[in-house]
């Protein structure tokens, strides 16, 4: 595994991407591994956040503090002005998860210039215009996943990064977490959770394991096996992505066969492959970061 690690870190620094760190784990054991740097450091994963949102919103319904028909608009009554739109008042944490909430667009996310201005982000996603009916039409929008971590908030009495410390990060060793927070002290959620390269691993691994992390049942397996898989049933269709390959619950698919992976921007990826099983992680801090991804997935095709 290391021959294929050093196969791919010849091909980065061939191509000039910056890749910071790759990890292989097969058999409960890290098989291989890159680095650029002298320690491991702990980035920014963007929007891999959001599949911890994921596990942390399963964790949230097996204790019965949200369940996958909760409507958004019941949660925040008090942040609305007037009525809301028709189809918003029908959008659960089902669509939350799944992107199909009826956004007619993706609003903004971590790097646009709203994001330093704009302070209160649920009233900016309440008064934002639904064109669909939920569940209708797939639109990735960092919006979904803050939304459905303050609804977590509002039930636990926490925000989501206190709420996991010690359900989900202390278990599978992220000690001292570190999230953002959003301009209201809520958990940018969307973006903005720190791991190292072993962090990341680590978090492969309990979801190759389908919520179990070293003998410990930490997220229901039956969640995952539903996250893990397409939900959107192609209504991604309507993008321009030809590449896309399904979307389940804050986990993307990806064209090797039952696989699926954590993808954040600037090359931020974790791709499980259960039937081999095996994790590749990858942390980067590059633009052309769809290079990033094509070459993981031809590196691991053949695993």
């Amino acid at each position: 595994m290391q021959k294929r690690i050093n196969k791919m870190a010849d091909i980065f620094q061939k191509e000039a991407l910056n890749v910071l760190y790759v990890q292989m784990r097969q058999g409960g054991r890290i098989a291989g591994e890159y680095s650029r740097l002298s320690r491991k450091a702990r980035m920014n994963m963007y929007s891999v956040s959001k599949s911890v949102v994921s596990v942390g919103a399963g964790i949230a319904i097996a204790e019965g503090l949200i369940h996958m028909d909760d409507r958004v608009s019941d949660f925040f009554a008090e942040n609305v002005e007037g009525e809301l739109p028709q189809s918003l008042t029908h959008t659960e944490v089902r669509h939350l998860l799944t992107m199909t909430s009826g956004l007619e667009n993706p609003l903004f996310f971590a790097d646009s210039p709203e994001r330093y201005y704009v302070k209160d982000w649920i009233d900016y996603f309440l008064h934002a215009e639904f064109s669909y009916e939920p569940g209708a039409h797939f639109l990735y929008s960092n919006f979904n996943t803050y939304m459905l971590s303050c609804m977590i908030e509002k039930r636990a009495g926490q925000n989501l990064l206190e709420y996991l410390r010690y359900r989900l990060f202390e278990p599978i060793g992220v000690g001292n977490p570190d999230w953002t927070l959003c301009p209201m002290g809520h958990v940018h959620a969307a973006n903005g959770l720190f791991f190292n390269i072993d962090e990341l691993g680590n978090f492969g691994e309990l979801l190759l394991h389908y919520g179990t992390y070293k003998g410990r049942q930490i997220v229901p397996e039956t969640y995952l096996r539903e996250a893990s898989v397409d939900q959107v049933k192609g209504r991604a269709a309507k993008t321009d992505d030809r590449a896309f390959c399904g979307y389940g619950y804050q986990f993307w698919m990806t064209p090797i066969e039952n696989t699926f992976l954590c993808s954040g921007n600037y090359g931020q990826y974790c791709l499980v492959m259960p039937d081999k099983d095996a994790v590749v992680s990858v942390i980067s801090f590059e633009d052309n970061h769809g290079r990033i991804k094509d070459i993981l997935l031809e590196s691991c095709a053949a695993l």
